[in-house]
């Protein structure tokens, strides 16, 4: 199970996360780590972590085996530029911007699971079918998603449930 937490509200981000973790997991003062590509952690806990935002929503995916989590709003537009940086087979599932954004997610937030950089693997993933392929050989990563408020959330980890939070900060 992993915990969703989300805000419209104005926020920082580590201020975000570090209220987070002292409200529901009494991990007071937690002092974040990042690692070389910016991904947060906290040494020495068995906790793992992930922030994302878009537009006006800030979300944080909270669990005890590593995540990576990422939303997109659906009221964007396909990014023509960024649609031609996917494979032709993911192209071929994408007919509008939910597509692209259910699509886009996924793949990042494959790439935020393992810590990377989307400029080091953006080209090497391909999420096709319901499924992730690094380098064209499917991986055993489970994605995840979601929709709700107009939004689409892609959830990577070894994860098959989740709970969601309203949070007002």
């Amino acid at each position: 199970m992993i915990d969703i937490f989300y805000t419209y509200s104005k926020v920082n981000s580590e201020d975000f996360i570090k209220a987070i973790l002292e409200r529901y997991y009494n991990i007071p003062n937690a002092v974040i780590c990042k690692s070389i590509n910016g991904k947060p952690y906290i040494e020495g806990r068995k906790i793992h972590f992930n922030l994302t935002h878009s537009k006006e929503i800030t979300a944080l995916a909270v669990g005890k085996k590593r995540v990576g989590f990422d939303t997109e709003s659906l009221t964007g537009k396909a990014r023509p530029a960024v649609l031609n940086k996917f494979s032709e087979r993911e192209r071929s599932e994408i007919s509008n911007s939910g597509d692209f954004y259910r699509h886009w997610t996924a793949k990042e937030s494959y790439i935020k699971f393992y810590g990377e950089t989307l400029a080091a693997l953006w080209r090497k993933v391909e999420y096709y079918k319901g499924k992730i392929y690094l380098r064209g050989e499917e991986t055993d990563s489970h994605i995840m998603q979601f929709e709700m408020d107009n939004y689409v959330f892609s959830i990577c980890g070894d994860y098959t449930k989740f709970n969601i939070r309203h949070i007002d900060l």
